[in-house]
């Protein structure tokens, strides 16, 4: 029995309390505010005061099995006599300073070496907001990596027969991969890539300058981004143009791949680098179907190679989205479902042509980028619609809905006025 519990717990993601491991089996939790009703007399309702954000309480179950299993109850029970808060490492909720309010070990009827557990606790101090999150986006970072590979090695063993029938195959992959890249020389001389290229400087632009998560460099000048941008241009350029030369599998593989994480790398706001690859995204080479020995092998390699490229845009734009900071939970949702629908379009074409490799890449990644992106919508505010009778200044606006006129840039960056003194009478804002 215990050797099957043993394989059991293997499927099951381990957790820990002051650094005692065991099994988890479930987990729940509360989350809310702490509410104070107040009534008066003579007056109808309540008025309900809110005192703050509510501790956040877990309830974990899991188990202990093996040999070493009561001695990991012991120490387990041991840590619960303990004075004061330790740290609990969960899988999916993270790391936490937390209090054990209690803890219930049993010994199934019938079975050795098996210790069934339970803990209530509640939060003193959650580590969730930086190194979950930082875990989440290295999570993204090698779930793309493996995209990468996977897509990489699926392509070289899916033309390999394909290829080794003479040049003329390998000139239409060639083709294909060119005529794709040059979408990437369009973005990156598009003005988008200008307005973005000054969103590392420190200070205010305006609202058409500026970017979303990336960061500021004290350092830069007008001069040295427009230098930096114009080698980035240049780099992107000489990637673009080295798709002529290439002859083999591996070099398509290898260019297309290097060439999204080149035009990613030289923009710095990310809202921008997905504006810009998510054309990347499509490629829908003419191809013509033929039962000839050559004209199957080149139909082949077209397809083949218009995945290879749509694939590794997908890579880069996964983690364009991982450092993305959106404004608003609309944004975030919004974001969240055109990636989802991307990535899952690209899983149907996987798993039409057979590609499991690729297929099971494509759904990991596109499972991180959403879990990402629906985290971060559910801790921002909403969009709403104000409307005024007559056309205010800015700065009266942002002092009547936040009670901070510095918020006026960020009115104005949304509304976008013809001039911030006089702006229009319905117009949409953050929630808070």
């Amino acid at each position: 029995m215990s050797g099957t519990l043993l394989k059991v717990a293997e499927e099951y993601l381990q957790c820990s309390f002051r650094g005692i491991p065991f099994v988890v089996l479930g987990s729940s939790g509360t989350n809310g505010r702490k509410q104070a009703v107040h009534d008066y007399p003579g007056r109808d309702g309540i008025w309900v005061e809110d005192l703050g954000r509510a501790a956040r309480s877990y309830r974990i179950v899991g188990f202990t099995v093996g040999t070493l299993c009561y001695t990991q109850r012991d120490l387990l029970s041991q840590a619960a006599e303990q004075q004061g808060a330790g740290l609990l490492m969960h899988p999916s909720i993270g790391l936490v300073q937390a209090n054990l309010m209690r803890f219930i070990w049993r010994e199934p009827d019938g079975r050795r070496n098996v210790v069934e557990i339970e803990m209530e606790l509640v939060e003193k101090t959650n580590l969730l907001s930086t190194l979950i999150v930082t875990a989440l986006h290295a999570t993204i970072a090698v779930s793309a990596i493996a995209l990468s590979a996977a897509s990489s090695s699926s392509y070289q063993s899916r033309t390999a027969t394909s290829l080794a029938l003479g040049s003329s195959v390998i000139t239409a992959g060639r083709n294909v991969a060119s005529s794709w890249a040059s979408d990437a020389l369009v973005a990156v001389r598009s003005p988008r890539v200008q307005g973005a290229a000054v969103s590392v400087l420190d200070g205010a632009y305006g609202r058409y300058a500026g970017g979303d998560g990336s960061d500021i460099d004290s350092s830069a000048t007008i001069s040295s981004v427009l230098a930096s941008l114009t080698a980035s241009r240049a780099t992107v350029e000489g990637a673009v143009n080295a798709f002529g030369a290439l002859d083999s599998a591996e070099d398509i593989a290898s260019a297309s791949q290097s060439l999204t994480e080149t035009l990613r790398s030289s923009v710095a706001d990310p809202a921008a680098q997905i504006s810009l690859l998510w054309p990347l995204a499509s490629c829908s080479p003419a191809i013509v179907t033929s039962s000839a020995p050559i004209g199957a092998a080149i139909a082949t390699v077209q397809s083949e190679t218009a995945a290879l490229c749509r694939r590794s845009a997908l890579a880069s734009i996964a983690q364009a989205c991982s450092a993305w900071l959106p404004s608003s939970s609309t944004e975030a949702q919004a974001m969240t479902e055109n990636v989802v629908a991307l990535f899952a379009a690209e899983e149907l074409i996987a798993a039409d042509a057979g590609d499991d490799l690729s297929y099971q890449a494509l759904h990991a990644l596109r499972a991180h980028v959403a879990q990402d992106l629906l985290g971060r919508a559910a801790k921002l505010p909403d969009i709403i619609t104000i409307t005024r009778n007559a056309n205010l200044p800015a700065l009266t606006l942002a002092q009547q809905l936040y009670a901070d006129a510095t918020r006026a840039d960020e009115i104005v960056g949304r509304a976008d006025p013809i001039h911030p003194a006089f702006m229009p009478t319905e117009f949409e804002v953050l929630s808070s």
